[in-house]
């Protein structure tokens, strides 16, 4: 399985302290960082799918507005710009419970 680069970090990852899964693909990240941080680092953008099936991209940043839920250790609906990463956690991005097992209208 080939690691995903994180080509657009602000400033150079100094030190890899862990690897975790971005959609089933292995990504390293730093101790104190959270999961929208490592996401934006690989240059994926749309990070969520709302309730109505929308694509969506992080806004606040702060866990305000609700627009960076993913799938984390297979727990929906977490704030990715207010969840720290783990050693071995598991996220899942474009992933919305309520849209993947509710009947489209």
């Amino acid at each position: 399985m080939r690691q995903i680069d994180r080509n657009f970090d602000i400033q150079p990852l100094q030190h890899a302290d862990m690897t975790i899964s971005l959609n089933g693909q292995p990504v390293t990240a730093a101790l104190g960082e959270t999961v929208l941080s490592v996401i934006q680092a690989t240059g994926l953008r749309q990070v969520a799918r709302n309730d109505h099936g929308q694509l969506v991209g992080a806004y606040c940043g702060m866990g305000v507005c609700h627009c960076c839920l993913v799938q984390i250790d297979g727990r929906h609906k977490r704030r990715a710009c207010q969840t720290l990463v783990k050693p071995g956690m598991q996220v899942q991005t474009l992933s919305n419970r309520i849209s993947e097992t509710e009947p489209t209208l």
